[in-house]
């Protein structure tokens, strides 16, 4: 290497300190920021995860997987429990998959608040829709909102999506993984104040689904940010 090109090289590293600091350290993501590839990716010279350790990923990931097609179906019979192994089998082994990261974290008192909100919301959801359909009074008009999450992890987007379209009234129609968004259709959504009422609900899963199971950058994130729609006056819709 030449002397010109060495000096070079540290001009610009004098220039920009910063830089070798943040892709070492890792930042948390503002809201409305492109999203890294992943919540906690590893520097190159890193050494490969364990064998007992990729297994165990594997497992959760089918498991995972398998849960999934069962709320989808909304059933647990012997038809879908075998049909989700195959299924997770097959897409975990024919079809790419980006590497899913877990945080190495699982909450059990969060998740137990996170459970319990959940069944409180169906149960609350399906009567509220199920008196629209008895009362004289018009359905207000429906809205599509945009909720600019605070997460970098592909897997807890993935459980907000879910767990928003499971309760009735609202079901996810797009996403945008690089900016950590989601799209919702909510029902009855026809004034601001019901706006940010949906608005919350969805900030409030991605809130109880970090404190179960994010990573200590998503945690720190929402620790930086505890009231999105203050923040941002209301949101987008």
């Amino acid at each position: 290497m030449t002397p010109d090109r060495d000096q070079s090289q540290n001009r610009d590293q004098s220039q920009n300190p910063s830089q070798d600091q943040n892709r070492d350290k890792g930042q948390v993501r503002v809201p409305g920021q492109v999203r890294t590839q992943g919540p906690d990716r590893p520097p190159a010279n890193r050494p490969r995860m364990s064998r007992g350790r990729g297994i165990i990923q594997q497992l959760v990931l089918l498991v995972s997987l398998v849960l999934l097609w069962l709320m989808l179906w909304d059933s647990i019979t012997v038809v879908t429990v075998v049909s989700g192994i195959v299924l997770a089998f097959v897409v975990t082994r024919v079809f790419y998959l980006p590497p899913v990261v877990l945080s190495g974290r699982f909450n059990v008192w969060h998740a137990l608040v996170f459970g319990l909100w959940f069944l409180y919301s169906v149960l609350h959801a399906s009567i509220e829709v199920a008196w629209y359909a008895f009362r004289r009074k018009a359905v207000g008009a429906g809205s599509v909102i945009a909720c600019d999450l605070r997460t970098s992890s592909d897997l807890v987007l993935t459980l907000i999506a879910d767990t928003a379209s499971l309760i009735p009234g609202s079901i996810i129609i797009d996403s945008d993984r690089a900016m950590g968004m989601l799209y919702l259709h909510f029902l009855d959504c026809d004034s601001e104040e019901k706006l940010r009422k949906a608005k919350a609900q969805v900030y409030y899963i991605e809130e109880l689904l970090i404190r179960t199971l994010g990573s200590h950058r998503d945690l720190a994130a929402l620790r930086a940010s505890p009231d999105p729609l203050n923040e941002t006056e209301g949101g987008r819709s």
